[in-house]
């Protein structure tokens, strides 16, 4: 028979084991969850990139059509100048929307961002 000391430290030497391959298990699975994140964020990071690039593209686009407006405008009569104005008023209208949607999807693609990186609980 072994003597009762001797039975609480197999106890405990048992129970410290089972604890060590619980947490190991743990870990593991951690390590799993954050390559899911990693992941995830990279392609958040990508269509918030290319989001900008729209954006960018975009706003050179709308410049252009600006200028050249501008350079008719300076050569046109009243009749002319007032619809030149009113087309010019126009795309900066749909430029201010296109823009804004952009600018939301841009900040919804950070928000999933900032998510995907806070540690799940």
């Amino acid at each position: 028979m072994i003597p009762p000391p001797t039975k609480s430290r197999l106890l405990a030497l048992a129970l410290f084991a089972l604890s060590a391959s619980v947490i190991s298990a743990q870990e593991k699975s951690a390590g799993a969850k954050s390559e899911a994140s990693a992941a995830a964020q990279e392609k958040a990071k990508s269509n918030a990139s290319s989001a900008k690039q729209k954006a960018i593209a975009q706003r050179d686009a709308m410049l252009a059509e600006y200028e050249a407006l501008a350079r008719q405008l300076k050569d046109a009569n009243a009749e002319q100048r007032k619809q030149i104005l009113d087309r010019i008023e126009q795309q900066k209208k749909a430029f201010e929307a296109a823009q804004s949607a952009l600018h939301k999807q841009i900040r919804d693609e950070q928000r999933r961002q900032r998510q995907n990186a806070s540690p799940q609980r």
